[in-house]
């Protein structure tokens, strides 16, 4: 994270560094074939929840002006039911594509301004003001629910649980 960030984000731009590493944590050591696994029809696998969290990144990153379009082809995009869809990515596209994106949002966020963060955001978010800084602190809530949910599902797999280091 740039020491320029602007003070009002600042908060909201650690915990993206966070969610970074903690959602690479929660894949750690992962198999294809694991990451394919349902703990049972009413619940999601690794590959749905970590494409999708993926692919909320590259949105956020569309959102922040950047061009990260919808990775994997867009197979993903804006799907909210696995049962939708028809194939996954493999864990080390989702490994890439999350870094790639990770690292181009981290730099915008720590040359965002403050008029930028004010401005409307073009989405509205449940709970959140419809400005940039309201858009950016849901889509970090957002991340954050969803790597629980990982690293559940990787416990159900009896994996060890996930690392914060």
């Amino acid at each position: 994270m740039s020491t320029a960030v602007v003070e009002v984000v600042a908060p909201l731009a650690a915990v993206f560094d966070l969610n970074t590493r903690l959602f690479l944590n929660a894949l750690d050591g992962l198999e294809d074939a694991e990451a394919t696994v349902r703990p049972n029809r009413h619940t999601n696998s690794i590959a749905f929840i970590g494409g999708h969290v993926v692919e909320a990144r590259a949105w956020m990153g569309r959102l922040l002006g950047l061009d990260t379009p919808a990775p994997f082809g867009g197979a993903l995009e804006h799907r909210t039911s696995i049962d939708t869809v028809t194939s996954f990515p493999m864990l080390l596209d989702i490994r890439a594509a999350w870094q790639a994106t990770s690292d181009r949002v981290s730099a915008r966020l720590g040359i965002i301004t403050d008029a930028e963060l004010a401005g409307e955001s073009g989405e509205r978010f449940p709970g959140v003001p419809a400005t940039l800084l309201g858009a950016i602190a849901f889509l970090v809530q957002h991340e954050s629910y969803h790597i629980g949910q990982l690293a559940f599902v990787r416990k159900y797999l009896g994996r060890p649980s996930m690392s914060y280091r």
